[in-house]
């Protein structure tokens, strides 16, 4: 009947080398986007048709990456205090999203926002569909498709993950009982995904990923994105500076000039994390174009929630006043 896998890891401390296997057989770096709660839970559940994973960002996140090369990814972000954006397109809270296998995904949250989603094989997903209902499901052969079933069906999908999270983290959980609650899921599944079509992209969405690609292309520049100014990053982009401020609000929520300081802020933290770094803090801030170095720090501790000295203190294992790095772990298999 196979194996059945539970892990729930809690991240005070923001760790991005951690974060990139937050979905199953999934590459997703993620970066930080603005102060708040810096707490990181991820619970991962692996059984032998599927796996489940659900997120717990108490803060602003940007997650980009590539999702499993072989199997439908289903993704759904149904609490939140900010807003949340999957690949530049708002998210409704009841919507679901279907990603084909290998496609990319980019998420951002303004706030604190939960997420989960479901991995498996379009082979299996469209065998339990075919028994269940008769037919195939509609879904997409490359990229993504989203879909806003009745909400109440959302709710069913949801209350299904949450079931089979109850029971995996049970010690010696039942493989027989762990199965029932993986058919009931996807079945849940099936009802939301077959009684709602998918939605057409809004107007503009192909311009605003554009815009947004050529964005963050600039932001992958580092200390040279600390230059552009509103009019040098319009002719980049092909586009008005009016319209690129309003596709960056509309895509990820933020104005591009914010968009692009924290990815030198992520950059710096990812440097001073490093213990084979040997610069010192204030060259590493200088080096990526922040030279208000008493604001730098500021706004650093305000986002990382510890000053750039206590990271560089953390990764080394020097004493600190308080612990802000803690991963708990726990995990429970059963076996048939």
């Amino acid at each position: 009947m196979g194996r059945h896998h539970y892990a729930d890891r809690t991240y005070t401390s923001f760790d991005p080398e951690a974060l990139r296997d937050v979905v199953h057989q999934s590459r997703i770096e993620h970066r930080l986007l603005g102060a708040g709660d810096l707490e990181i839970r991820v619970r991962n559940r692996t059984g032998p048709r599927f796996s489940v994973a659900a997120g717990d960002y108490g803060c602003a996140v940007y997650a980009q990456g590539v999702l499993h090369p072989g199997a439908l990814t289903i993704s759904l972000a149904p609490m939140r205090r900010g807003e949340v954006f999957l690949n530049g397109r708002p998210l409704p809270p009841h919507a679901l999203q279907v990603y084909a296998e290998g496609a990319s995904i980019d998420y951002v949250t303004t706030h604190a926002a939960c997420w989960h989603t479901v991995t498996v094989t379009r082979e299996h997903l469209q065998a339990h569909a075919v028994g269940r209902l008769g037919r195939e499901l509609a879904l997409p052969g490359a990229g993504c498709a989203q879909f806003e079933p009745d909400p109440a069906l959302t709710r069913q999908v949801l209350e299904q993950i949450e079931t089979g999270y109850r029971l995996a983290c049970e010690p010696g959980a039942d493989p027989e009982t762990l199965l029932s609650c993986d058919l009931a899921l996807l079945d849940a599944l099936t009802e939301a995904l077959a009684h709602a079509p998918s939605t057409p992209e809004p107007r503009g969405a192909r311009t605003r990923r554009r815009i947004m690609e050529v964005v963050e292309s600039v932001a992958r520049q580092g200390a040279q994105s600390a230059e552009i100014d509103a009019a040098a990053l319009s002719r980049l982009c092909a586009a008005s500076e009016r319209l690129v401020e309003h596709a960056m609000r509309q895509g990820v929520g933020m104005p591009p000039k914010r968009w692009l300081t924290m990815a030198r802020f992520n950059r710096v933290y990812v440097e001073l994390a490093n213990p084979c770094n040997t610069r010192s803090v204030t060259d590493t801030a200088l080096h990526w174009g922040f030279n208000h170095l008493g604001r730098f720090a500021s706004n650093y501790r305000a986002v990382f929630g510890e000053s750039p000295s206590d990271t560089v203190a953390r990764v080394r294992g020097e004493p600190r006043p308080r612990l802000t790095a803690r991963v708990a772990a726990t995990a429970t298999a059963t076996a048939a």
